[in-house]
């Protein structure tokens, strides 16, 4: 099972050679092997499969290939599909796409659901007081959701994507019997990794207190929103039963979830094995609601199944009679799109920022449309719309950016390390304040380097002892999950000097949707390490304050990426910062990550 790590593309792996050969002994075909590292190479990479036409070697080998036995075009079981497109896939891959495609498409199909004006009714009531332009779209999704089994929300930082998601559960909640459900439906939460599934939890908890506090004291939303789960969200492996030893999941077609409304969030980081096993193991009834970004990093493993169920339909199409539905829910007209789009009104993106003071949706906006423009200014005027760039060009620049860091956030620094916090809670507000992010894990541009550059400026301003690992205020990153102490990849704790030595402080989620705190002896952490600066990847899901974003000062290296960039300014709420080259911070802005694969072509 892998967890979302530094992620570096490489143009070889040892598992590629080693794949090539044994494709060499097996089939005795120098053409079969020179396509399996092509199509190892590229899965290495994230891509679903191998692009043929665009390899010089191989493009002229096709016909060659198709020939082979070994080769097929996936109406039967032969290791390697070649479409008609000249996309060589691993047999698996190729079940993933096909499978995964035709199920989305199953699922966009319309049923039975509540009259609009019923719906009318619930949205006037969920949306009462809030201003109707900026919900429009937030609107627009709750009316949907009756009579769709599947529903993506999409939206970038900010745009009340878990809000609207809480409203949409309980208009299914009402109307259940009305959209094919059992009268009193289950409800199960998930996201891709522990620490995001821990965020949904708390997301959701501080969600319904302030809907209920909204709510007339006789609103029928009161008691169903009892009926939302907020004590636990699981990762989606615990949801579907991995069995780690076996490497498979214990839920199918054949023994599905027992949940009738399946949420997951961060669905930008779903890779397409994971979502195929979702998908075949959800009940034909069931409701599956997916929230995410598609302007973030894609998963780690292969296939971008978020952005391509986005980008396979204009944005906020629907069809005539749904658009129609939908008009007369809302209130306003709703247009329908003339494109034949088979996932058109199951995809809706919020555009709407409700950030308070959050200066960066420009900025945000900016990158993900690769407005070059823009960027431009901004490295020429060294900062624009809540963004600063400063050089980074070399370690003596980086060094001074480090400095410069402590300087504007030296309290917070100071608060922590000299233990002038009131309490754990206020130790981890404070380092959640500022976060430094890292493209790279070694190297001085890495999160290894600029740990030791934080520490040692720290020990000199503060005096405490970098020598020793365990330190009062040392802040700690998790490696990997540990279910049975409810530790995630990710989460960020801190040591603290107590009353009982030294503990390690961490976040919990409550089961009435409150954060709460929970300490470890340092021995019984799971693997672990500093966290004065973390990598961009370990990142996604949280949230801080101001973010310094370090990107390796070479514009060829591979890593940078738009994505990559944009995933980490959207961690900030308020403020973010760039260290890095004018080089490197052009060439992640525009360089779009691509995901070679069928995917979106099918659901076109």
């Amino acid at each position: 099972m892998s967890t979302p790590t530094e992620h570096v593309p490489t143009d070889e792996r040892p598992i590629d050679a080693a794949f090539s050969r044994w494709v060499l002994q097996r089939s005795g075909s120098e053409t079969l092997a020179r396509a399996a590292l092509a199509v190892s190479r590229a899965e290495g990479q994230g891509h679903a499969c191998a692009a043929l036409v665009e390899d010089a070697e191989l493009a002229g080998e096709v016909p060659q290939l198709r020939m082979h036995p070994w080769v097929g075009d996936g109406t039967s079981a032969t290791p390697f599909v070649l479409d008609d497109c000249n996309r060589l896939y691993t047999l698996r891959n190729w079940r993933h796409e096909t499978l995964l495609a035709q199920a989305l498409l199953e699922r966009a199909r319309p049923t039975q659901g509540p009259t609009p004006a019923a719906i009318a009714a619930d949205v006037a009531e969920l949306f009462a007081g809030d201003d109707a332009p900026a919900t429009r779209w937030q609107r627009v999704a709750v009316a949907a959701a009756p009579g769709a089994r599947l529903l993506v929300l999409t939206g970038g930082p900010g745009t009340g994507k878990t809000s609207t998601a809480l409203r949409l559960l309980l208009v299914l909640l009402r109307h259940a019997a009305q959209c094919g459900l059992p009268e009193q439906p289950t409800i199960a939460l998930a996201a891709p990794t522990g620490k995001a599934a821990q965020r949904l939890v708390q997301a959701i908890g501080a969600g319904k207190q302030r809907l209920r506090e909204g709510l007339s004291p006789e609103s029928p939303f009161r008691a169903l929103l009892d009926r939302i789960p907020h004590a636990q969200a699981s990762t989606l492996h615990r949801l579907l039963g991995y069995r780690a030893m076996e490497n498979t999941f214990s839920r199918n077609a054949q023994d599905p979830l027992a949940a009738d409304i399946v949420l997951v969030d961060e669905a930008s980081m779903v890779d397409l094995a994971l979502m195929r096993t979702l998908l075949l193991a959800l009940r034909p009834d069931a409701v599956l609601i997916l929230l995410g970004d598609p302007g973030q990093l894609a998963a780690v493993e292969a296939g971008s199944v978020l952005s391509d169920i986005v980008a396979s339909v204009p944005q906020n199409a629907f069809t005539a009679p749904l658009a129609e539905r939908l008009t007369g829910a809302i209130g306003s007209h709703v247009a329908a799109t003339s494109v034949a789009a088979p996932l058109a009104g199951r995809v809706i993106t919020l555009t709407h920022g409700w950030r308070a003071q959050h200066g960066l949706q420009r900025a945000l906006s900016a990158l993900r449309e690769g407005d070059s423009a823009w960027l431009d200014g901004a490295l020429t005027e060294g900062r624009r719309d809540g963004l600063i760039w400063r050089d980074a060009s070399d370690a003596a620049q980086l060094r001074a950016r480090v400095e410069e860091w402590i300087d504007v956030h030296a309290a917070s620094y100071a608060s922590v390390v000299r233990n002038q916090a009131p309490s754990a809670a206020a130790a981890l507000a404070q380092l959640r304040s500022a976060q430094v992010l890292c493209a790279l894990r070694e190297g001085a541009f890495g999160t290894r380097g600029i740990n030791t550059a934080i520490e040692r400026e720290l020990s000199s301003r503060l005096g405490f002892d970098t020598d020793s690992t365990w330190y009062h205020g040392r802040p700690v990153l998790i490696l990997h999950n540990d279910y049975t102490l409810g530790l995630y990849n990710g989460d960020v704790g801190i040591a603290l000097e107590g009353a009982e030595g030294l503990r390690v402080w961490f976040e919990t989620g409550e089961r009435d949707g409150s954060v709460g705190l929970r300490s470890f002896s340092p021995r019984a952490l799971p693997e672990h390490e500093t966290a004065w600066a973390i990598t961009i990847h370990r990142s996604q899901g949280s949230e801080y304050g101001a973010v310094a974003v370090v990107l390796p000062p070479d514009p060829a290296h591979r890593i940078l990426s738009r994505e990559l960039l944009y995933t980490a300014i959207s961690r900030a709420t308020h403020h973010a910062e760039i260290w890095a080259s004018a080089g490197a911070v052009r060439a992640a802005a525009g360089r779009p990550i691509r995901r070679i694969g069928g995917l979106l072509d099918r659901l076109r």
